[in-house]
């Protein structure tokens, strides 16, 4: 059975709270026994405190431990003496026996783990003369000093179990404690994984549901952003994918709109010319003849702008690059113009700041046909009587292109639109002065492919300007 994200990040908060708790658990458990266990030992040294004194005092006066060694009674009378008021450890006297009942003969001795069960005394080599020997070979010793020289020790064997009542219902009560604690916060961790899970999850399924709404077709799918976490920046670029499929897909029936009209309107043409003068309406007269081949050449050059478009979207465009001079380049193409531009009335001048060693890396043949683009857009569409100025600058290592015309201008809204295949800024235009508004994609394709950009702002002289960023080369000569 497969569980969703939001089992799975409960599950993960509860088993990653049940480790830290259990762990916890054990932990306060191992560090109270232990703890306690000092504790105990601590408060055993300090009681032991008499029992040293006097023990000092019979090496004073006998010189030796001979009166204690193997001497278990006086050894018993002088730590029953000197602690019996300061430990409880020993055991009561027996309760009396239930009626028709004997009592034991002798009072039971102290039990092997007191206090007092536990006591040894050492010489100064550390060897045991009297008590309790640990098997364990853990043992506490107190030194003994007579005139500052150490003479013995007192040993104290640590309880390998606690035996009073108090101290274990002490010890049982703190780990039943840790144990309430320990589930209260378990629960309370439950309480907090699930809505905490659900909190988390609830973007992720807003997403899921808008990424079905999104590929079933419908683009205008959006998510409201909660958020500025990594989540919200993920609803913050679906909205922005969702924006880009939809300016696509508008773009794109726009794309087929047009270019149905833009086929539409020469074939049409073509058409009714043809039937009148199947009809026998015109006849097949140079003049008739003229007006057919025109329509038949702007459909041309309409097909083959688009296909050259479709080459330069799909980068299957050649481009043989090569390190060349571009203020060659660019002044022939003004050359070719100069001709076309004064039959027209229009003044083209050029200020081109450029040396025959600013070299870029580029097609000459396709910046060729980028400045041709651009210089027949200028012919078609400034007035008579107009101007066109044409400067070229290298700043650091880009070389600038700047083309300025005169009126008419482009309004400030259209502008960002110009490079849009098939827009014209002026949709009244006739084809055969506007063309098919390719021209500037084309362009803007072919700047791209040589790492440069293009843009559009309007000109100081009326019209529109058209600026070209193109790098040097900085390809090293071996």
């Amino acid at each position: 059975m497969s569980l969703n994200i939001r089992y799975k990040l409960s599950l993960a908060f509860l088993l990653t709270a049940a480790i830290t708790v259990g762990g916890m658990f054990v932990f306060f458990q191992w560090s109270f026994s232990h703890g306690f266990m000092n504790y105990i030992q601590s408060q055993e040294l300090r009681k032991a405190d008499d029992l040293v004194e006097e023990l000092q005092n019979i090496y004073a006066q006998d010189g030796n431990w001979q009166s204690l060694e193997g001497n278990s009674m006086r050894w018993q009378r002088l730590h029953r003496r000197l602690l019996f008021s300061h430990f409880d450890e020993m055991l009561p006297p027996p309760p009396p026996p239930p009626p028709g009942m004997r009592g034991p003969r002798h009072p039971p001795g102290p039990r092997g783990n007191s206090f007092t069960a536990r006591l040894s005394l050492l010489n100064k080599e550390k060897k045991i003369l009297i008590g309790h020997f640990s098997r364990s070979g853990k043992i506490t010793m107190q030194p003994l000093t007579v005139d500052g020289e150490t003479v013995g020790y007192l040993g104290i064997t640590p309880p390998e179990v606690l035996s009073n009542d108090l101290e274990l219902g002490f010890i049982q009560q703190q780990s039943h404690t840790f144990a309430l604690i320990s589930i209260a916060t378990f629960i309370i961790a439950l309480a907090i994984a699930l809505p905490l899970a659900w909190q988390l999850v609830r973007p992720i399924r807003k997403l899921t549901e808008a990424t079905h709404q999104l590929s079933s077709g419908e683009y205008k799918t959006r998510i409201d952003i909660e958020q500025k976490d990594e989540l919200g920046q993920l609803s913050a670029d679906f909205n922005r994918l969702a924006a880009t499929l939809e300016a696509n897909e508008d773009a794109r029936n726009r794309w087929m709109a047009d270019i149905s009209h833009e086929l539409r309107t020469p074939l049409a043409v073509l058409k009714g010319q043809i039937e009148a003068i199947q009809d026998g309406v015109r006849t097949a007269s140079a003049e008739n003849l003229r007006i057919l081949h025109t329509k038949i050449q702007q459909l041309s050059r309409l097909i083959d702008d688009l296909y050259e478009l479709s080459l330069s979207d799909a980068g299957a465009l050649s481009y043989c690059k090569s390190d060349i001079p571009l203020v060659k380049t660019l002044r022939s193409v003004i050359e070719d113009f100069q001709v076309a531009f004064e039959q027209k009335n229009i003044l083209l001048s050029s200020n081109i700041h450029l040396s025959e060693d600013k070299l870029v890396y580029a097609d000459e043949a396709r910046l060729n046909q980028l400045f041709s683009n651009l210089l027949t857009n200028s012919l078609r569409y400034t007035d008579s009587g107009g101007q066109l100025k044409i400067t070229a600058r290298c700043e650091a290592r880009t070389v600038i292109i700047t083309q300025e015309d005169s009126a008419p201008g482009v309004a400030n809204g259209d502008i960002p639109h110009l490079f849009e295949r098939l827009y014209r800024a002026d949709s009244s235009r006739s084809r055969e002065t506007g063309g098919a508004g390719l021209g500037l994609s084309i362009c803007q394709n072919i700047v791209n492919a040589h790492e440069g950009s293009i843009s559009a702002t309007p000109s100081t002289l009326g019209g529109l300007e058209i600026s070209i960023f193109l790098p040097l080369s900085q390809r090293i000569k071996w």
